[in-house]
């Protein structure tokens, strides 16, 4: 029997994920984009693609002025949104990108431990560091 290889990258018009040799699921979004329902749906996909369909630590990291809208971040709290996560860890680099992921949390309450950084590094030992 054949084994299917996983796809190494995904692109799409607004971010990029693939997989580290360590198995985060990474989801880098790009400059100057507002995510909506459609474009978080198809980051669910492609993490679903890049995964196997298995739960994963997922690290997302924004690109400069990257937004969310209300609706992305309601989708983004959803059981359905969560179906391949284990916990995710944000990379934020302004001060606007770090008040609406502190919102997130905050009023929308994910389903898996969720945290907010200012270097990538940081969120990695994060989520390397849980117990999951």
């Amino acid at each position: 029997m054949k084994t299917m290889s996983l796809p190494k990258q995904i692109q799409l018009t607004h971010s990029k994920v693939w997989m580290r040799e360590d198995g985060i699921v990474v989801l880098e979004f790009g400059d100057h984009i507002e995510l909506d329902v459609k474009e978080a749906k198809e980051l669910l996909q492609a993490t679903k693609e890049i995964s196997g369909g298995k739960k994963v630590l997922i690290l997302n990291v924004a690109g400069k002025q990257t937004t969310a809208t209300s609706a992305a971040r309601d989708f983004a709290a959803s059981p359905e949104a969560v179906e391949y996560t284990l916990a995710e860890a944000y990379v934020v680099n302004n001060l606007p990108q770090k008040i609406i992921a502190n919102f997130y949390i905050n009023f929308h309450k994910p389903l898996v431990p969720t945290k907010i950084f200012n270097n990538t590094e940081a969120a990695i030992l994060w989520l390397k560091s849980l117990d999951l």
